[in-house]
């Protein structure tokens, strides 16, 4: 129970030993031998942590799509979903690197297959058993008949009952997650809305209630006074339907001592992560981004960037990038663009359809 004594305090990789369940408790010793209850929420099996040193080693190699923190602490879970087990906390002013978002159903959570074999495999905790009476109890007698004048009693024939609408499925509530990754290589996945992109101010004002999803630094601006100023490349998303819908870059004017836009370009469909090309010191030369085009293709657009100013450089053919975190119901399966995203129909294949309207006569 939330409010039962703590009698120990349970470090992340320590193992332990499950001696019993009730409900979704487990009863547990460690292993200097003392014993006590722990949800099953936190637990994981060794093919769980086994799974979490896959995902930092793969987050080490991923390129970071920009800095982040948090105004209060923030719990890191193992998977997208609010009661998944807890590895660490991002703390006020500590900064982490963004790696991914990912936009999932808010469901129950389960614990992963690997670990529902254990708990079931614990012994259950007996409990008291009530004490069977000595001698059966009787009968219940029948229910009682209707009276003979039951028809004038009620008022006469019930009406004939409705048809029941068919029910409405319950429309499930998306949330945007991300994928994080701490100094000491430990990743794992935070609500998007909590984190807040250690993006300067002065840019960030510019949101327009847009989620900034990445950000990068592409170059300096120096102005008289031989102080640089960074300039800053975003990609903000508005909807869920992909990672970004925009990308701009921002540029110190050095007569209106402010940050301008030198390039902006919104209706995008864009995925994560986009990479950067860089010369000798910290100036980009360039940056590419999987994009989705007018006709419903996949492609990569290459930017190249020039003194900052931004131009469409190439194009080519590109497949939709992988996802970090798959649910079980839909591991397998290809993946697949929204509804939305889906090239609308040629007019000549709308034309059969159009005929018996415009074949109709109007009406006086």
């Amino acid at each position: 129970m939330a409010r039962a004594p703590l009698v120990a305090t349970l470090k992340h990789g320590e193992r332990v030993e499950i001696l019993g369940r009730r409900r979704r408790f487990y009863r547990l010793r460690t292993a200097s031998g003392v014993t006590g209850w722990a949800d099953s929420w936190q637990l994981l099996s060794t093919v769980g942590m086994e799974h979490l040193r896959e995902l930092a080693h793969q987050t080490a190699e991923a390129p970071s799509q920009g800095q982040a923190t948090v105004f209060d602490a923030l719990n890191v879970h193992t998977a997208p979903n609010r009661q998944a087990p807890t590895i660490f906390q991002i703390t006020p002013g500590m900064k982490v690197e963004v790696i991914a978002h990912e936009v999932v159903p808010r469901l129950p959570y389960t614990p992963p297959a690997p670990l529902l074999p254990a708990l079931e495999a614990a012994k259950s905790v007996t409990r008291k058993t009530t004490r069977k009476p000595e001698y059966p109890p009787p009968p219940r007698p029948l229910p009682p008949g209707l009276p003979k004048d039951w028809l004038a009693l009620s008022g006469g024939l019930p009406p004939a009952r409705l048809a029941a609408p068919p029910p409405v499925a319950a429309s499930v509530q998306m949330e945007t997650w991300s994928l994080v990754r701490a100094r000491e290589g430990r990743s794992g996945w935070v609500l998007a809305r909590m984190l807040l992109m250690a993006i300067p101010d002065d840019v960030a004002q510019h949101a327009e209630r847009a989620r900034i999803a990445a950000f990068f630094h592409v170059g300096d601006t120096l102005d008289r006074n031989g102080t640089a100023h960074p300039a800053w490349l975003w990609a903000a998303s508005s909807r869920q339907e992909a990672d970004f819908d925009s990308l701009r870059l921002f540029t110190w004017n050095t007569r209106r001592h402010r940050y301008e836009t030198s390039y902006i370009e919104r209706n995008l469909k864009g995925f994560l992560p986009i990479l950067l090309e860089r010369r000798s010191g910290d100036t980009a030369t360039a940056f590419s981004a999987v994009v989705v085009e007018k006709d419903g293709s996949l492609q990569t657009r290459r930017y190249s960037v020039n003194a900052f100013r931004v131009r469409l450089a190439s194009r080519h053919a590109a497949t939709l990038p992988g996802r970090w975190y798959t649910p079980e119901e839909i591991k397998g399966q290809p993946p697949q663009l929204p509804a939305s995203d889906q090239p609308a129909p040629a007019w000549r294949d709308r034309l059969p359809a159009w005929v018996p309207f415009l074949s109709r006569r109007p009406s006086n």
